[in-house]
């Protein structure tokens, strides 16, 4: 019996570990009414007129449960931008060529990936309606972080975003995987 409850237990802090968490204190920088979701496995975004994957690389979007499924694959940034040339190569056959019509997919900057920020909620810090289950990463867990195409002020690294916990952080691009969220105009 105690290790059924035991058991019981952990089941319970893994499950309640990837619950978004709000405050109602703070009014919503990026509420529901501010996405269109699309069937398609997109989202358009009304503040910023960009359109986005709901899933980052490796996920699928899921109409029926309206969330992503699978895992996050995490790229070097340079095997990120390679993979983005894939994708977008009309002569190759990449299963994401033209994904939704999109003829071309791009990697967004900082200020791009800083404008999905949820600043009343982490855990994840982004509109989990317009990103269902997209982001349901703990702290630490580098697929949590998505990659920009910004270098940080130092040179040496590139910045990423911090979807957990909605920040800005640096990281080397030849050492560290993270995953990449694709953008178009």
């Amino acid at each position: 019996m105690n290790k059924f409850m035991f058991t019981a237990l952990i089941s319970l802090f893994s499950i309640t570990a990837f619950a978004q968490e709000c405050s109602a204190d703070l009014s919503r920088s990026a509420a529901n009414s501010r996405y269109i979701n699309f069937d398609n496995g997109t989202v358009a975004d009304n503040l910023t007129g960009l359109t986005w994957m709901r899933c980052p690389l490796g996920k699928q979007w899921n109409n029926i449960s309206q969330e992503c499924e699978g895992s996050t694959e995490t790229y070097f940034w340079q095997s990120a931008l390679t993979m983005i040339a894939s994708i977008n190569d009309a002569n190759g056959n990449h299963q994401l060529h033209e994904f939704a019509g999109i003829k071309k997919w791009r990697m967004p900057n900082i200020k791009e990936l800083m404008s999905l920020k949820e600043r009343a909620c982490y855990s994840p810090a982004v509109n989990t309606k317009a990103f269902g289950k997209a982001f349901d990463y703990e702290v630490g867990d580098l697929a949590g972080y998505i990659w920009s195409n910004t270098p940080s002020n130092n040179g040496n690294e590139v910045y990423s975003f911090d979807t957990p916990n909605g920040e800005v952080l640096s990281y080397n691009p030849a050492q560290h995987k993270l995953s990449v969220l694709l953008v178009a105009e």
